[in-house]
């Protein structure tokens, strides 16, 4: 099993409760129910494992260092690691959750895909199907920042190994 990636939007008063309580809120999610009733309201954002392809879709590069399209995936500081190195904590601040879905709001998917879909590393090739999961991730990426955004939430990212 690999590293997967949720996201939550957070006010910023929350940002202010420190690491155990945005963890726990993650925790919580584990739950199915609450998993359900998070997602569909836009409070929780899933990439899991498909998260390193949604980068390399968004940005043509595996690890950008800087700049607004490394914000939706990979943006964020990087504030605990609760056990491996790939078992981590980030915060988006509501500044750059602005930024990033600015970015995601002008980013054209076909253009996207036609640019870097070549630099996905999957053995075979990348089938079609894959592609159009992707695709549909990257629109739950803009869905979620923009209600992010709207309603000046910070995102907290949780990674696990």
């Amino acid at each position: 099993m690999g590293t997967s990636l949720r996201m939550r939007r957070v006010g910023p008063d929350e940002l202010t409760k420190g690491i155990e309580h945005l963890e726990s809120r993650f925790s919580d999610t584990l739950e199915d129910e609450t998993y359900l009733q998070e997602f569909e309201a836009g409070v929780l954002c899933n990439l899991g494992e498909d998260w390193q392809m949604v980068n390399v879709l968004l940005t043509g590069e595996d690890f950008p260092a800087t700049g607004s399209k490394c914000l939706p995936v990979l943006g964020g500081e990087h504030v605990a690691t609760l056990g491996s190195p790939f078992d981590v904590l980030l915060i988006l601040p509501p500044a750059l959750v602005r930024a990033a879905s600015e970015y995601l709001h002008e980013v054209d998917v076909d253009t996207l895909v036609e640019q870097n879909s070549g630099r996905l590393r999957v053995v075979g090739g990348t089938p079609d199907w894959m592609v159009s999961q992707l695709v549909s991730h990257i629109a739950a990426l803009k869905k979620f920042y923009l209600a992010a955004s709207t309603a000046g939430d910070a995102v907290s990212k949780r990674m696990y190994g």
